[in-house]
């Protein structure tokens, strides 16, 4: 049976996340800094740790004296556009914190697939009627608030690791993302979306 890890498992993307692997047959440990508000008990396993604590990403890591088949970091310091501009040193230090230690020991200790949640606010504020922006069209930057540069700066270093290390890395920004069990409420109609980019090929496909 495949293992995953799923960080920042008490949010909304994340709980859904442990969801599906669950279903497609993996054995998942969920990690947070929190549980989750709804399914707190989704995953096979729960750990409560603070992953800007570079032995907790050690201890999320291990497991049956090796580590993962795949790893999914979505553990970040977000709470909406307010927060995203009142908060911009705690954003710009914990979140850098997590995915520098995350992406580092995950390289490390031999993670063959490590997703990385990253975001739309990596890309510069469009004008009106200006066409659709590709994936690739981020570079040259000039995201508009800290969260955006900080999530840009995680996805360099995830796909320095990957060169390095050889360790498969995929990225995907998210937009708006809403439904079920999330901040707003136990149900909800819409599901989420996102843009997606990853360096080599542009899928995994779980065996």
């Amino acid at each position: 049976m495949k293992k995953a890890l799923v960080c920042g498992a008490g949010g909304f993307i994340g709980c859904h996340l442990v969801k599906k692997l669950k279903k497609e047959g993996y054995w998942v440990r969920s990690v947070d800094i929190k549980p989750h508000e709804w399914s707190p008990k989704a995953a096979d396993e729960f750990l409560l740790l603070d992953l800007r604590i570079e032995e907790n990403c050690r201890a999320a890591l291990k497991v049956d004296g090796g580590t993962f088949d795949e790893v999914y970091q979505l553990a970040a310091d977000m709470g909406g556009m307010g927060f995203i501009h009142s908060a911009e040193t705690e954003i710009m230090h914990n979140s850098a914190l997590v995915n520098i230690y995350m992406t580092d020991l995950a390289a490390r200790m031999g993670v063959p697939r490590y997703f990385f949640s990253s975001s739309v606010c990596v890309y510069r504020d469009m004008k009106p009627g200006e066409p659709e922006m590709s994936e690739d069209q981020a570079i040259p930057a000039h995201p508009d608030n800290e969260y955006g540069w900080e999530k840009l700066y995680s996805e360099r270093i995830a796909m320095a690791y990957e060169r390095r290390y050889g360790m498969q890395v995929r990225i995907a920004r998210f937009q708006n993302c809403y439904g079920p069990e999330g901040t707003y409420g136990r149900t909800g109609k819409s599901s989420c979306c996102n843009v997606s980019q990853s360096s080599g090929s542009r899928k995994w496909r779980h065996h």
